[in-house]
């Protein structure tokens, strides 16, 4: 063990918190030395003032006194500072005070057993075991004092500390007899004692120094996992829509820094919502990152245009075979029609909805449902369907709603539920679920939540109705080239296009009708634009009844070869690809329909 602690090298320390916590040792210690040189003072005044004012107490008692009282005045007024220095000075002035002290009783000796103990707890072995040698020898010291007077020859105080200390290495047969006594067990019991207080002050270090890093490991976990508690929230849309037929509020509520509920609303399009809520079995990271699998496989499932039960059917599939951790989700899906208000739904293990049917009293929008999803591969989920009619209303939740928990551990149930949404049947979205939430929350009257809980309201307004887009025919010639750019421009423009995508829209059309009049007509042709802007998308068809083509078969071109190496073609559409957002042909009614569409 002595190799260990003399070969002992001071980590550095490489966390900002393990120097906070050195410096807070530091400061507690040396506050402990000015209460002990505090307690010195107070005896050594008790001592003086009722015992007989000899020479000898006076002048040793005051010598030690204003040593003691020179450390208290020093660390009151640098207490709340940390000066390394600090823990230097304090050790020597109660070792020089002890050490007057021991001319008036060899039991002060005692006190360098205290020392090297109390510095241990400074956290640095070094300065434990210097500080320990000395006291060793101050030991020693303390206990040969008996054999130096304290009067010279004149019978005067001798107060020579100098003389003293070396004098107590003058061995004579006195000597050898008080260091062959029992006093030499305590010289060696001083050894004992110094070689536990650098055990004590390795050990100590050392779990400071881990204590520092565990600290900065939790705090960089922390900020990881607020990092990603904003993407989530951020993967969790909050741009809710509220038009003329539909509006939609939502709010997650996560238990831990991130959550697995989640939910989702958009436009499979122009005339089909769906709306999605889902809780993952568990919370915290892993649910959080199921969570952010399930919801977009449920989300490019439902773009793709299939029914409710085979979203669920492919998602829980998919979920099936890539869940190593043998988590599960219960969802549920609704995809309600704009224009007729068919609400198909399929649920997957889910709370039943709540809905509100003309301001009615709400009830659970009930069906038989089915098994989880990231299970069992062998599921097939069943669609439901319903009506919904204008001022009707549909609330999701996930069970951390109805389970949240009251002090006297009741649940909040269902029926409660129902009795808070019925009391806002005629509120708007956003009110029914901030009075969902505020019920919650004095219903758990201060408990923290143990599981996460989401709510989302849809409230359908009116159906939906379609307006036809607007449509000009033109005949299509290298002179008519100009005027049909210009009036897609004009048409975008009107329906709010910014300048760079009126750029996009401009280079699009003139490639697409110089293909159509490249390869539809021989001396041009009679061509109808339509166009169409919902939601900040904005649509471009072009009809001609030229010869049959389809631009969207060419082969993409290698852009990075010269023009002389290119082979012909196929340029026009891979620009057109590029700069809109989506492109599409079709061969319909005798006629070439190409379309395109731009998000601004």
């Amino acid at each position: 063990m002595v190799s260990d602690i003399l070969k002992y090298k001071e980590q550095t320390e490489k966390f900002e918190y393990t120097k906070t916590l050195l410096r807070a040792a530091e400061q507690r210690i040396n506050f402990v030395y000015m209460m002990l040189m505090i307690a010195f003072e107070a005896t050594i005044l008790i001592y003086i003032l009722f015992n007989a004012w000899d020479d000898t107490r006076f002048v040793f008692g005051g010598i030690a006194g204003s040593v003691l009282f020179f450390g208290i005045v020093m660390n009151a007024f640098i207490h709340k500072k940390n000066y390394p220095w600090n823990k230097y000075v304090n050790t020597l002035l109660i070792i020089a005070a002890v050490l007057v002290l021991c001319r008036l009783s060899e039991y002060i000796v005692f006190v360098f057993y205290l020392l090297p103990l109390i510095s241990s707890f400074y956290f640095r072995p070094r300065f434990s075991l210097l500080t320990g040698i000395i006291c060793m020898i101050m030991t020693y010291i303390g206990f040969m004092s008996i054999m130096v007077p304290i009067y010279d020859a004149n019978n005067n105080i001798e107060v020579d500390m100098f003389k003293f200390v070396i004098s107590t290495f003058d061995y004579s047969e006195e000597a050898s007899v008080i260091i062959l006594s029992g006093r030499s067990f305590l010289l060696f019991l001083s050894a004992i004692l110094v070689a536990l207080s650098v055990y004590l002050s390795v050990s100590g270090r050392r779990f400071t120094l881990r204590q520092g890093e565990l600290m900065y490991k939790n705090l960089t976990t922390s900020a990881e996992l607020n990092v990603a508690r904003s993407i989530q929230e951020g993967f969790l849309s909050t741009d809710f829509p509220d038009n003329r037929s539909y509006a939609v509020y939502a709010d997650m509520k996560a238990a831990t820094e991130v959550g697995g509920d989640f939910y989702d609303f958009f436009l499979i399009d122009e005339t089909h919502l769906a709306v999605v809520i889902g809780d993952v079995s568990g919370h915290g990271t892993p649910a959080a990152m199921f969570m952010t699998l399930v919801k977009t496989l449920i989300k490019v499932y439902a773009q793709s245009k299939l029914s409710a039960d085979k979203i669920f059917d492919k998602t829980n599939r998919y979920l099936q075979k890539s869940n190593p951790a043998k988590l599960f989700v219960t969802g549920w899906i609704g995809i309600l029609d704009l224009s007729s208000g068919i609400l198909s739904y399929a649920n997957a293990g889910h709370n039943y909805p709540v809905i509100i049917r003309g301001g009615k009293e709400p009830v659970f929008l009930t069906s038989k449902p089915n098994f989880v999803l990231g299970i069992r591969r062998l599921i097939r989920y069943k669609e439901n369907r319903t009506k919904l009619r204008p001022g009707d209303k549909l609330i999701l939740y996930t069970d951390g709603v109805t389970e949240a928990k009251a002090p006297d551990e009741s649940f909040f149930e269902n029926e409660r539920l129902l009795k808070v949404i019925g009391e806002v049947t005629d509120k708007n979205q956003n009110e029914i679920i901030d009075a969902v939430r505020s019920a919650v929350d004095r219903f758990e009257n201060g408990n923290s939540p143990l599981d996460d809980s989401t709510l989302l309201t849809l409230c359908f307004k009116d159906y939906l109705q379609e307006e036809p887009p607007e449509s000009k025919i033109f005949f299509l010639t290298k002179e008519t080239f100009d005027e049909i750019r210009n009036y897609i421009l004009e048409r975008s423009a009107a329906e709010g296009c910014d300048e760079k995508t009126l750029d996009k829209i401009n280079l699009a059309s003139s490639e697409i009708l110089a293909n159509i009049d490249s390869y539809a007509y021989e001396n041009g042709g009679e061509i109808e634009i339509l166009t169409k802007c919902r939601d900040h998308r904005m649509t471009i068809v072009f009809k001609d009844d030229g010869k049959p083509f389809n631009p969207l078969l060419e082969r993409e071109p290698d852009v990075t070869l010269p023009l002389s190496q290119r082979a012909p073609g196929g340029l026009g559409i891979f620009i057109v690809n590029k700069v809109m957002s989506e492109t599409n042909y079709a061969y319909k009614g005798g006629k070439n329909v190409l379309t395109v569409e731009i998000d601004f």
